[in-house]
C-alpha cells in the first residue's frame, strides 16, 4: 500500500469507528489477539531487518551500504505508513474503552503502539545515518515521515478531542484544531456515499477488496486484522462499510 491508499483505509476506519465505539458488547478477544499477534510479528521482522541495515551502515563498504538502502528502504516506508494505521486504531480502541467504561481493548492497542514506536525510532536513526550515503534520498524519506505524522494527527484529531486522547498525537494543537470540525465536514464523502459513491474521494472499494483479497501485502493484511474486529453488521452486501446508525 502506498501512502495514499494507507490514508484512504485509515480514513474509512476512523469515519466508521462508531461501529466499534458504540456497540454495547466488548470486542471479541479472538479478533483483538489476532491483531496483536500479527502486529508483533510484523514489527519483529522490521526490527531484525533494520538491525542488519544498521550494522551494514556501520561496518560495510560504501557499495554495500548503498545496496543495503535499496534492499531495506521499503521497510522504512512501510513503518511510516503502518504508524498511521496503528495510531488510528489505538484511538478507536481507546475511545471504545472510554465509552464502555472498560479496560479491554486499549491495553492491546497500547502494546502494539509501543512496539511500533521502537521500530519507528530505529527508522529515524537510520535516516540520520543515511545522509552520508544519499542525502537527497534521506530528505525524501523525511518528507514522508512528516506527511505521515500530519495525516495521523488529522485522522485522529476528531476522536482525540472528543475522548481526550492526547498521547497518540504528534502535535496536539493542530490535531485538536482539526478535531473541532464536525466529522461530516472532515469526511464529506460520508454525505455523498448514499447518493453517488463514484463522486466520493475515498476509494470505497478498497475495504471490500482487502476483506476478500487472497494475495495481500503486509499492510493490507494489517488493515484486514482491524476490519475483522468490526461486527458483520457494519458491512453491506458488497463488503463496503455502512454508515453507523444508533439503534
Amino acid at each position: 500500500m502506498n501512502l495514499s491508499q494507507t490514508v484512504d483505509a485509515a480514513a474509512q476506519l476512523i469515519a466508521h469507528a462508531d461501529h466499534i465505539i458504540k456497540q454495547p458488547q466488548l470486542l471479541e478477544d479472538g479478533s483483538l489477539h489476532s491483531y496483536w499477534v500479527y502486529s508483533r510479528d510484523m514489527t519483529n521482522s522490521w526490527m531484525q531487518n533494520l538491525a542488519v541495515c544498521q550494522k551494514v551502515l556501520q561496518t560495510g563498504t560504501q557499495v554495500r551500504q548503498r545496496q543495503c538502502w535499496l534492499e531495506y528502504e521499503p521497510d522504512l516506508r512501510d513503518v511510516f505508513r503502518a504508524d498511521i494505521l496503528h495510531r488510528v486504531w489505538f484511538t478507536i480502541l481507546k475511545a471504545a474503552d472510554v465509552e464502555q467504561n472498560a479496560r479491554h481493548a486499549e491495553p492491546i492497542a497500547r502494546s502494539v503502539l509501543a512496539a511500533q514506536l521502537q521500530v519507528r525510532i530505529r527508522c529515524l536513526k537510520l535516516i540520520l545515518a543515511g545522509h552520508q550515503i544519499d542525502a537527497a534520498r534521506m530528505r525524501t524519506l523525511n518528507e514522508m515521515r512528516k506527511n505521515s505524522e500530519m495525516w495521523s494527527d488529522f485522522l485522529c484529531g476528531h476522536l482525540a478531542s472528543k475522548y481526550q486522547i492526547d498521547d497518540v498525537l504528534f502535535d496536539s494543537q493542530r490535531a485538536h484544531t482539526w478535531g473541532e470540525q464536525p466529522l461530516s465536514e472532515v469526511f464529506p464523502e460520508l454525505k455523498l456515499y448514499d447518493q453517488s459513491p463514484a463522486s466520493a474521494d475515498l476509494n470505497w472499494n478498497l475495504i471490500a477488496e482487502i476483506r476478500k483479497g487472497e494475495s495481500l501485502n503486509p499492510l493490507q493484511v494489517l488493515v484486514r486484522k482491524m476490519l475483522n474486529c468490526f461486527p458483520e453488521t457494519a458491512f453491506d452486501p458488497q463488503g463496503l462499510l455502512r454508515n453507523f446508525k444508533q439503534n
